[in-house]
């Protein structure tokens, strides 16, 4: 299956921003969610040595279409905030580094925090498929309650930065507390620029933004372990 998309110029990115920037954050955050399980399970099918060529070749279409629309999202909202004084730029924090050994990796447990079933899914079955030990919390007050449970055997806490009853950032404050080592991420599917939030104020050790590759996801875990 051969899938093109047409390239729109800037006109075009203007006039949709005015219809997209009319979008509350929220729904951007669940369509960067829904972005992440296209862009997570494409992958993980592609993955699979006994899948077919024809069917990888699908794969991989289905994951540059979103890697397409996860582009133009950013340049339609940059567009419509064009007037606006800019938020600080939050960066992700995703240093070049090498592969972590498979034995290393299976010695690290690494709680995922995520109130979105097909998100949580799809990073822990990430993280499954580079060797690494996954336990799941499905909001911040079981991940809270797991981390309590697992304390010397948890070795990083990947959490969801918007969570009923309890947000990623309060779920790191709390962790800090009883263990100020632990290492945390926080993911979110809010643009940087949507954020005024400086990670290193909330101790975090990484940042990543929605959606994300399996390669971004290896490279900023891999590097925190490696620490």
């Amino acid at each position: 299956m051969c899938v093109t998309m047409a390239a729109g110029g800037k006109e075009d990115v203007k006039r949709d921003s005015v219809v997209i920037g009319e979008l509350t954050s929220g729904s951007l955050h669940k369509l960067n969610n829904l972005l992440q399980g296209i862009v997570g399970l494409s992958e993980l099918l592609n993955s699979n040595p006994d899948l077919p060529e024809e069917a990888k070749s699908d794969a991989q279409a289905i994951l540059d279409i979103a890697e397409d629309a996860s582009a133009l999202i950013r340049k339609i909202r940059e567009a419509s905030r064009a007037t606006v004084t800019p938020a600080p730029e939050v960066s992700e924090i995703i240093p070049a580094t090498k592969l972590v050994s498979k034995k290393t990796r299976k010695e690290i447990n690494i709680l995922v925090a995520e109130d979105d079933p097909l998100v949580l899914n799809v990073v822990t079955g990430m993280l499954k498929h580079l060797g690494y030990a996954t336990i799941s919390a499905r909001d911040g007050v079981e991940a809270f309650q797991v981390f309590n449970e697992n304390v010397d055997r948890i070795g990083l806490v990947i959490t969801d930065m918007v969570m009923p009853l309890l947000g990623g950032l309060e779920l790191t404050a709390k962790i800090l507390a009883i263990r100020p080592t632990t290492k945390v991420v926080v993911m979110t599917g809010y643009l940087q620029e949507d954020l005024q939030i400086d990670p290193d104020e909330f101790g975090l050790s990484g940042w990543l933004e929605k959606p994300m590759t399996a390669e971004r996801l290896r490279q900023l875990v891999d590097s925190i372990v490696k620490k």
